[in-house]
């Protein structure tokens, strides 16, 4: 059996709870946006090893968002739960504890690594800006939100963390302006 079903040839897809949507629906550009982070996560796994457990959890907490915004249905059982919450919130700290007071403005490029981590952090912020624009049509778990918002904030001490291991963190924005 082939993947291609050729049911989207016309520029329509079956959301996950059944029901067919135009391809440009808001529901899809969201979890499609969604698709995309889990994508650019999946590369960021090669060029941040030691972070691959930390990504690939992400990873699944996104399925589950992406479950539930692409179905009419509040999903319970997709819902992001406190302890995804509190996972994402320890991270947080853990990386802000190992990097250190931020001093100035960072201009992404320390290293491969650090900028791929800098890519995520942009479309993750681009998955939040649909799902905002998705959650003024639509009811979704109250946590989406806050989960997404803090994975940007996450992704951006994990860039600093990985530049600053690999030796090419920089003051950039400082050294550059004084």
């Amino acid at each position: 059996m082939s993947i291609a079903t050729k049911k989207g040839d016309f520029g329509k897809t079956y959301l996950f709870s059944g029901e067919r949507v135009e391809k440009d629906d808001l529901r899809v550009e969201a979890y499609g946006t969604g698709d995309e982070l889990i994508s650019h996560l999946a590369e960021l796994k090669f060029y941040a090893k030691d972070f691959k457990d930390f990504i690939e959890e992400v990873q699944k907490i996104i399925f589950k968002i992406n479950a539930n915004l692409a179905s009419t249905k509040l999903m319970e059982n997709y819902f992001v739960s406190e302890e995804d919450m509190d996972f994402l919130d320890k991270m947080l700290a853990d990386f802000e504890m190992e990097f250190g007071k931020l001093k100035s403005f960072i201009i992404p490029s320390e290293t491969l690594a650090a900028a791929k981590c800098d890519v995520c952090r942009t479309v993750c912020r681009r998955f939040e800006r649909r799902v905002v624009a998705l959650s003024k049509d639509i009811k979704i778990d109250k946590n989406i939100l806050k989960f997404i918002n803090r994975l940007s904030d996450c992704l951006f001490m994990l860039a600093r963390v990985v530049g600053k291991r690999e030796g090419g963190y920089v003051d950039e924005f400082k050294k550059s302006n004084t």
